[in-house]
């Protein structure tokens, strides 16, 4: 019971690269016309969707990775 308290840095650090990732895709993404409006907010919102994953990891931040 106890091991569902701890926070899942393996997981964790996954999604952390996963995010940095799309955020630098989603900057790149932002300066390129070819990017439409609709595909720049389904980045942010696989973004939205990886953040909250990374929430239920009980790892409070990125930097304590």
């Amino acid at each position: 019971m106890t091991g569902a308290l701890k926070p899942n840095y393996r997981r964790a650090r996954a999604l952390a690269l996963e995010m940095e990732a799309l955020r630098n895709l989603l900057d790149s993404a932002k300066g390129d016309e070819s990017y439409s409006a609709d595909d720049i907010m389904e980045l942010k919102a696989e973004l939205y969707d990886l953040q909250r994953e990374f929430f239920l990891t009980g790892v409070s931040s990125e930097y304590d990775l």
